[in-house]
């Protein structure tokens, strides 16, 4: 069982002691910040457990009786000091004070009662529903904290073996036992509390996932005080819920091939230059017939060569003496030629080095066509049918392939398995990401097309009015500041490696860098040998056309 200890305090003071309540509530002020009473009483009682007097005149009363109930969660804000006169024993005054607490339990309270009180009845009432009690005679400080120091009182968890938030293995005698960053955060909280962590591995599968039907009932029920399991704010229907940090869920999938060495002189688009080489052949011819002082006329002529030769960088005679306008277009030749020359070395020499991608996936089409797969654990499949709806989902549903095993799905996503692409958050993607660490060139990539849901808020669901949800936030807040959040994430990687659940992804082709070899010219030498034959076909079509000219005029 969970320990039955509870934020709010509720004190019970004799009626003969009534006269001294407005010293109690000053003291509770020196204690407390609070900025409203709440009054409740039977509203037969009228002034007869306290008067207006009793009460600082600058703090907001909200006065009600038995039968008005409000949830005052959404109306006020938490700092609020509920005192209730239950005088009578008929009426359901208490009753009423549980439903203006809902999902504020923590509230400090006072309760007045008569001396003839059954106080055990009352203080099991209170347990039962989540309220401290305690009961008022001698004390220095009304409102202790109450878990500040719990004396080594266990801490319920029940872990979801999902990696790399909580993870279970068997220790070299056997033992069970858990690691992860949601492990050691649980660990450090417990020991701030001089509590004592206690997972209940009776609930805990040898290797799949915690079944989350189970750890909502064991939470509801009372026997888990933290449920270490991440999910959405909208997955359970709690009130308790504590943002753990924000995500996003999207696709990793096998690094595409490098683009061939031979195909990256094709990358070039060099072909995309003739509309720019025929255009500097226009004006340029253009320019120099108005020089001669011809009309204008497409006529390329010899024009064509010095073009050519511009753009490939090679030398050329200028013609003699020419005019300004026609030396400012050969000036717009030689800066096309550096640019395009330029261009063209640097980007043939970074491909040399990191070839680009040769066919990149970018959409579920696109898996599709090169017949991919997606890995899905189950549970996560309805998800992502919700996502995208029935139409599209029935266009793409060849691609994704589901398996009922959390452990073989973990198993295939951790050791980078490339036979599938995997659903992943940002949680588990850095891990990856350091297993790729060691390689060359990463084996796995994430998509930034492919995101099933952009924002992800992870959240720790608390059973309803926990006690420690207020001292649990203050310090997963002083962890993220303090950076041992990340800390603790970091350290569960080298756990994880320890364990052999997951490994530095090692490069084992033979050579992982390769020297240039005459394959890799196969389109320039094509190119080249292409052009040679181009020539001497033009050689021979120029001399028949000559002989057969001749032979027309000698006819």
């Amino acid at each position: 069982m969970c320990l039955r200890t509870f934020f709010t305090l509720v004190f019970t003071i004799s009626l003969a002691e009534a006269t001294a309540l407005g010293n109690i509530v000053k003291s509770i002020k020196r204690e407390l910040s609070f900025g409203t009473i709440l009054l409740l009483r039977n509203e037969k009682d009228a002034d007869y457990c306290w008067t207006r007097e009793d009460f600082p005149q600058d703090i907001p009363i909200l006065n009600l009786n038995s039968n008005q109930s409000l949830y005052l969660k959404q109306i006020f804000n938490s700092e609020i000091l509920a005192m209730v006169c239950q005088n009578r024993s008929e009426g359901d005054t208490m009753k009423t004070l549980y439903r203006n607490l809902q999902d504020i339990r923590y509230t400090p309270t006072i309760v007045m009662t008569r001396s003839d009180t059954n106080l055990s009845a009352l203080f099991e009432d209170c347990r039962s529903h989540k309220v401290v009690k305690r009961r008022v005679i001698h004390i220095l400080r009304y409102f202790e904290p109450q878990v500040r120091n719990m004396q080594g009182s266990p801490i319920n968890v029940l872990p979801d073996n999902i990696m790399p938030r909580t993870v279970v293995y068997r220790d070299g005698q056997g033992r069970r036992q858990m690691t992860g960053y949601l492990a050691h955060l649980m660990r450090n909280f417990a020991s701030t509390l001089n509590a004592t962590m206690n997972i209940c591995w009776e609930y805990v599968p040898e290797e799949e996932v915690t079944n989350k039907t189970t750890m909502v009932k064991l939470s509801n029920d009372g026997f888990v005080d933290f449920p270490l399991v991440i999910t959405g704010p909208h997955d359970f229907l709690y009130k308790d819920i504590i943002v753990m940090e924000s995500s996003s869920w999207f696709l990793i999938l096998p690094t595409e091939a490098n683009t061939p060495r031979a195909r990256l002189f094709c990358r070039t688009e060099a072909y995309k230059l003739v509309p720019l080489l025929i255009l500097l052949a226009l004006v340029l011819s253009y320019a120099q017939r108005l020089e001669e002082g011809l009309g204008p006329s497409v006529s390329l002529g010899s024009v064509w060569e010095y073009v050519l030769h511009g753009v490939l960088a090679q030398p050329l005679s200028l013609p003699h003496g020419p005019s300004s306008r026609v030396i400012y277009i050969y000036g717009l030749l030689f800066f096309a030629s550096m640019l395009t020359c330029s261009i063209f070395n640097v980007s043939l020499e970074t491909w040399l080095v990191h070839p680009p991608v040769d066919r990149m996936i970018l959409s579920f089409q696109d898996m599709l066509l090169e017949q991919r797969k997606i890995l899905f654990y189950h549970p996560e499949y309805f998800a992502i049918q919700r996502i995208f709806g029935e139409e599209r989902f029935e266009n793409i549903r060849d691609i994704f392939e589901i398996t009922n095993s959390s452990k073989h799905f973990q198993m295939m996503r951790s050791s980078l398995n490339q036979s599938y692409a995997y659903p992943i958050t940002t949680t588990m993607w850095p891990l990856l990401q350091l297993g790729q660490s060691r390689l060359t060139r990463p084996i796995f990539r994430r998509s930034k097309e492919m995101i099933f849901n952009p924002l992800v808020l992870l959240s720790i669901t608390l059973p309803k009015d926990s006690i420690y949800r207020e001292a649990f936030t203050h310090f997963h807040l002083r962890t993220l500041n303090s950076g041992l959040y990340k800390l603790w994430f970091r350290r569960t990687f080298n756990e994880l490696v320890e364990l052999g659940m997951m490994s530095y992804q090692v490069d084992n082709s033979p050579q992982p860098y390769k020297d240039l070899v005459w394959g890799d010219f196969i389109f320039v030498w094509m190119l080249y040998v292409g052009g040679i034959f181009a020539s001497l076909l033009v050689f021979l079509v120029e001399i028949f056309y000559f002989k057969w000219q001749r032979n027309t005029i000698n006819n």
